[in-house]
């Protein structure tokens, strides 16, 4: 079993959730503005089509981070049974 790089949850999610916005933007092109919408406070959200291809991409994200060995800090305490 090779060693595990273990992220700190801050800059896992961070980095997961850049590149999955990242790729949607790229996909989609001038169509990402239909998976988006501004709330009453002036925060961005995705609209739900946008969540879930947000939420898809996420998950394709966090499976290539750990088939090279890069995971969230949760697993280490997953794998030492607490």
């Amino acid at each position: 079993m090779s060693d595990k790089y273990y992220i700190d949850a801050s800059s896992f999610l961070e980095v997961t959730s850049e590149l999955a916005d990242y790729i949607m933007q790229e996909k989609l092109g001038d169509k990402y503005d239909k998976y988006i919408y501004e709330d009453e406070s002036g925060v961005i959200n995705y609209t739900k089509a946008g969540q879930d291809m947000f939420n898809n991409y996420v998950e394709v994200i966090e499976g290539y981070l750990r088939d090279v060995s890069i995971v969230h800090e949760d697993q280490k305490e997953n794998e030492n049974g607490l």
